[in-house]
Parts: structure tokens; sequence; C-alpha cells
């Protein structure tokens, strides 16, 4: 993000003085942002490879990590022949979510 985008950006953060649309702004930067931080640590990956690599001030650690995927929960009852109600017998606690989603 380029220094008059961020002061743009900022720009509209602080002339809100709705919450919910400090909120609105707030969140499309940041996914903004998020996208921007994917494409950089993929190019950084790709181009320099693991290890600890530094710029002129930070450095980074690339690591690369392999992981096992989730279960498949609905294959695995069925291949064992265990019914929704049965498996349901095994489910935690239910917790309440509190989710706030800016929209348009």
């Amino acid at each position: 993000m380029t220094v008059v985008a961020q002061i743009q950006a900022l720009a509209t953060v602080e002339s809100t003085t709705n919450k919910i649309d400090t909120l609105a702004v707030l969140d499309r930067q940041i996914k903004e942002m998020t996208a921007t931080t994917k494409a950089i640590k993929d190019q950084i990956a790709n181009e320099l490879g693991e290890g600890k690599h530094r710029g002129e001030k930070y450095g980074v650690r690339v690591t690369i990590e392999n992981r096992k995927g989730s279960i498949d929960l609905e294959a695995l009852c069925a291949h064992f022949g265990i019914t929704a109600e049965q498996a349901e017998q095994f489910r935690g606690a239910t917790s309440a979510i509190i989710k706030v989603t800016p929209t348009a």
C-alpha cells in the first residue's frame, strides 16, 4: 500500500462518525491488506525458499510444513455404518458465537 493510499484510508476512517461505517471501512482495508500480505508471503517463499532471510530492517523465516488433512466425518460414518444420531452422541457442547459482519 502506498503512502498516498494509507493517508486516504486513514482519512476515510477518521471522517466516519458512525461505528458501523467505521467498521465497514476498516473491514474492507483489512481484507485488502490480508490479500496483499498473502501475495507478498507467497512471492518471498517462491523466490527465496526455506530458511532465514533478511531485508534492510527486518527478517523472515520461511518454513514448509506438511499437515494432515481433516477427517471427512460423513465418509467415516458411512464406511462404518454409523448413523448421524449415533455420531451426535459424541459431539461436544454447543457454545454461542457472536458474529458482526459488515455489509454494503
